[in-house]
Formats: structure tokens, sequence, C-alpha cells
């Protein structure tokens, strides 16, 4: 069997690939949860969004929550069944320590992000406008 190339071909191919990565990459953004993005006890820390450092805010995403010196990967995200709200299962590392963590997240109609962990931390975050 031979495969006849033509410039007709190549141009096709070429619509088809870009077809694929735009598809896959609207995909991928619309997949991000709502709770996705750096969050903050203190609204003046958000200019300092993605620094490293003290006084910092904390980013939550769909692939794990990343903090100052710690860092949780998120095994499982279950939806609570309230508007809103899920319950993430954490794997975190916390300055050589291991431990796993489940966090129930609630965003609010004010967009603010409630939290509760297992472990007793709480949280009320405002998010970081990009």
């Amino acid at each position: 069997m031979v495969l006849k190339v033509t410039r007709y071909s190549i141009s096709v191919l070429q619509k088809v690939i870009t077809t694929l990565v735009l598809t896959t990459a609207t995909a991928q953004a619309a997949d991000a949860p709502l709770w996705e993005g750096h969050w903050s006890g203190n609204a003046n820390w958000c200019e300092r969004a993605g620094d490293v450092g003290d006084e910092t805010p904390t980013y939550y995403g769909k692939d794990g929550l990343f903090g100052m010196e710690w860092s949780c990967d998120v095994a499982k995200v279950q939806e609570t069944g309230l508007p809103n709200s899920w319950v993430l299962n954490l794997d975190c590392l916390d300055a050589g320590y291991s431990y796993q963590e489940q966090m129930m997240l609630l965003v609010t109609h004010e967009d603010r992000l409630l939290i509760l962990g297992e472990s007793g931390v709480t949280a009320n975050l405002v998010r970081c406008k990009k």
C-alpha cells in the first residue's frame, strides 16, 4: 500500500491537529473546579500571588494545594450534594512529615472559600483576582 501525500492532505491534517489541540485546551479549562486559584486570609497578600515567601496566598487546584513549606496532592474529589461544596482526600507533606487529610471546601456566593479539615483546620479565605 502506497500513500500519496499532497499539499491538500497536509493542509487537512494541520487543520485536524489544530482543532484537536484547541478542543483539548478548552476541555481542560472547563474542567477547572470553582475552588481553583490563589486564596488568602488577607486580601493584601494577593499582590504576591505566585511568589514564594511569607505572607503569600495559597494555591488550590485540581492537582494539589500549595502553601508555604507544605503541599497536598489531591487523591480524590467528591461533591457533597450541597451547592458549590466538595470533600477532598489529600496526601500531604509538611516540613518532611507526610500525612493524609480530608477537607471540605465551600465556595460562597460572595466568592469566599470556607474550609473545614478533619484535623480541625478552618479557614475563611478571599479569592485573589488575576
